[in-house]
């Protein structure tokens, strides 16, 4: 079985590596190009039917959530910024790596571009996309990502999974930290525990109360009965297993992650996409190759070139913004790949965008069908055929 540990090791290394070459002034990541302007809310979420797991006495199990909705078109957009990560969560990753001569403030600095307005205010329509990030990583280091997808006309949920994410901060200062999940065992067990975050956290975004909480007065309702998910490395995994568990979620894009659980053996039968860096295949994945007879439904394997696993996070942007791009040690290629952060953004929108498009609104796209000359980064691997 393919193995990510090390490259979860890998990408706290790049960030030590990005702290280095901190900025104490505010730098703000590009609005993203799709026909809206975004806006965020985030959200504590509490399940009083289960305990956390990993908590050292016994709690109920609070998730963090980010929901990014279209908020005007662009050119009615009254723009504002807002803190691509909270200054706790900086400040711990900060003090984290101090050893390193890490300044203060790096990812403090960091700006999304949002966009406040009403025009959408009798828009209800606006399809729903969840999103489940990597083992170890918190939620916001897919804020540009989610942003993007937004853009074109989708509401994104990111989901973080308390004691799995390095770092959890709730609204009243409540930090909670990674716990050690690092054998199969203990994987397979958290990817459960992950499916079990999603089905919640979809069962309370069809409460009108939460959705007052989160969008009154733009949105008022959410239509949660037909839903693509998306997730990066073991996020694409916990995605498959939310999809076998709860036939709310209609179709699935697994960005570089490796299968764990029963789902590879049971298959699926909804859209299925398949996403990976350059070298990642079935041939070099056996979940990959184990998996793909039993996805039953519609279903494509694409391969980016240029791209490495940290590629389908903010990472490669954050390089971009603070203009770092080729000024780090040469095996940053390696966890990064050498895609331009903004083209890598670009590229991977855009295939997000029309599985959702296929799923969510019937909406085929040539993207899917056939190689693009506009897209000449990605590889056809395989497809139903």
């Amino acid at each position: 079985m393919a193995s990510f540990l090390p490259i979860v090791f890998s990408w706290t290394h790049l960030l030590v590596l990005l702290r280095q070459f901190g900025f104490g002034i505010a730098v703000a990541i590009p609005s993203p190009n799709g026909t809206y302007g975004v806006n965020l809310s985030t959200m504590k979420l509490t399940d009083t039917a289960r305990l956390n797991p990993f908590a050292s006495t016994p709690k109920y199990r609070s998730v963090m959530i980010s929901l990014f909705y279209p908020a005007a078109l662009t050119n009615n957009c009254q723009p504002h910024l807002a803190k691509y990560m909270p200054r706790a969560t900086a400040a711990f990753e900060d003090q984290a790596y101090s050893q390193y001569g890490v300044p203060n403030g790096t990812f403090e600095s960091l700006e999304l571009s949002l966009c406040s307005g009403t025009q959408m205010a009798h828009v209800q329509g606006f399809p729903l996309v969840l999103f489940s990030p990597g083992l170890g990583d918190s939620r916001l280091l897919y804020n540009a990502m989610a942003q993007s997808v937004t853009s074109y006309g989708y509401i994104v949920v990111t989901i973080d999974h308390p004691y799995d994410a390095n770092i959890v901060e709730y609204p009243d200062g409540t930090l909670v930290f990674a716990a050690n999940i690092s054998t199969e065992a203990q994987i397979d067990k958290e990817v459960q525990i992950r499916a079990e975050d999603v089905r919640f956290v979809l069962d309370q975004l069809g409460s009108p109360s939460t959705v007052h909480t989160l969008l009154y007065p733009v949105i008022t309702s959410l239509k949660t009965d037909k839903v693509p998910m998306f997730g990066h490395s073991l996020g694409g995994a916990t995605m498959a297993t939310a999809m076998m568990n709860d036939p709310r979620i209609i179709g699935g894009v697994n960005l570089d992650g490796t299968f764990f659980g029963s789902v590879i053996d049971q298959g699926l039968g909804d859209p299925f996409l398949l996403f990976g860096h350059e070298g990642k295949n079935q041939s070099t994945d056996s979940t990959w190759a184990d998996i793909w007879p039993h996805l039953g439904g519609w279903k494509l394997e694409l391969m980016l070139d240029g791209a490495q696993h940290a590629t389908f996070t903010d990472l490669p942007l954050l390089l971009e913004v603070l203009d770092l791009t080729g000024k780090l040690p040469p095996d940053v290629a390696g966890l990064v790949g050498t895609l331009p952060g903004t083209r890598a953004l670009e590229v991977i929108t855009a295939y997000l965008v029309a599985f959702f498009d296929l799923v969510s609104g019937g909406r085929p796209s040539a993207l899917l069908q056939r190689p693009n000359t506009m897209y000449p980064e990605v590889h056809f691997v395989a497809d139903r055929n």
